[in-house]
C-alpha cells in the first residue's frame, strides 16, 4: 500500500518545520539561549545520565517557564541528536530560525547578491561571515553541508548573536547550489586571485551569487570550472592575498561603497 495523501503532507510539513530549525548543544551556549526571550526554542533535549548540577537545574527551570517541551535520551540518542558527543555536555536544544532554510526556498526570480561558501571549514571564520550577511545589504548567505563547518555554540559566538538575524540558505554542497542558482537565471562569480573582473567593476543590477573559498587554497577547481566569471579583490604593497572574513565583508558591503 503507498502513502496516503495525508500522511505525505504531514510529512513535508513536519520536514519543512525541521528545515528551519538548529540545534545547538552545550550546557552554557543552550542555558544563554534559553535566558534569550526573543529566541523561540521548540524543544530541550538532556541526557538521563546527567548528574545534578546547579546549570542543568536552572536549565529545566528556565524550560518551564518558557513551556518548553523536555525529552529524555541515553547518551547514544542524545549524541544523534547534537551530531557532537565529545562536546554536547549532555544538553541540546532546538532552536526555530525562521531565516535559516533550505535553498529551495529561494525565489526563482532572481533578484539581489548571495554570498554561497565554498569549504569555508573554521567555525569562527563562518561566525564572523554570517555577521557581516547579517548587517549587510546582501541577501543572503548559502551555506553547503558537506565541506564547510556546521553551526555549532562557536559559530554563534563568533556571529555576536546575529545568527539567528542573518538570512541563511542551506544546501547539500556548494556544486548542487552552483547548479540550481544557474537554472533560476543567476550569474556565478568566484573569487579568485587569478580573476581577470575587479569586483568594484561587477554590475549592480545583475542577479548573481559571489563564491567565496577555502582559507587555505581558495575555490576547488570543480568550482572554479563552474563559475561564469572569476573576480578579484586588487591589493596592493604586493600584499598576495586577504583573510577570508575581510573578503567576505568587502563582497557583502561592495553596494554601499
Amino acid at each position: 500500500m503507498g502513502i496516503q495523501p495525508s500522511d505525505k503532507a504531514k510529512y513535508l510539513r513536519k520536514k519543512q518545520r525541521y528545515d528551519n530549525m538548529i540545534t545547538l548543544f552545550g550546557r552554557k551556549p543552550v542555558l544563554e539561549t534559553l535566558q534569550a526571550p526573543d529566541t523561540k526554542i521548540h524543544r530541550l533535549h538532556l541526557a538521563t545520565s546527567n548528574k545534578a548540577a546547579p546549570i542543568i537545574e536552572k536549565i529545566k527551570a528556565l524550560a518551564d517557564t518558557r513551556n518548553i517541551e523536555i525529552k529524555y535520551h541515553d547518551r547514544a540518542n542524545l549524541s544523534r541528536i547534537s551530531k557532537n558527543a565529545r562536546q554536547d555536555q549532555g544538553v541540546a536544544a532546538d532552536i526555530v530560525a525562521p531565516n535559516y532554510k533550505p535553498l529551495s526556498d529561494l525565489s526563482p526570480t532572481p533578484g539581489g547578491e548571495l554570498l554561497l561558501l565554498d569549504r569555508i571549514t573554521n567555525p569562527q571564520n563562518l561566525g564572523m561571515i554570517i555577521r557581516s550577511v547579517a548587517a549587510s545589504p546582501i541577501s543572503g548567505l548559502i551555506l553547503p553541508k558537506s565541506g564547510c563547518a556546521r553551526i555549532t555554540p562557536l559559530v554563534v559566538k563568533a556571529s555576536a548573536g546575529t545568527l539567528f538575524r542573518a538570512t541563511i540558505y542551506h544546501c547539500e554542497d556548494t556544486i548542487s547550489a552552483i547548479r540550481d542558482l544557474k537554472a533560476w537565471g543567476r550569474t556565478i562569480c568566484g573569487l579568485d586571485a587569478q580573476g581577470d573582473i575587479p569586483l568594484a567593476e561587477l554590475n549592480n543590477d545583475q542577479p548573481r551569487a559571489l563564491v567565496l573559498g577555502n582559507e587555505t587554497d581558495g575555490l576547488s577547481r570543480d568550482v572554479i570550472n563552474a563559475c561564469d566569471q572569476l573576480v578579484n579583490i586588487p591589493l596592493a604593497n604586493q600584499v598576495e592575498s586577504l583573510n577570508v572574513v575581510a573578503a567576505a565583508t568587502l563582497v557583502t558591503f561592495r553596494s554601499l561603497v
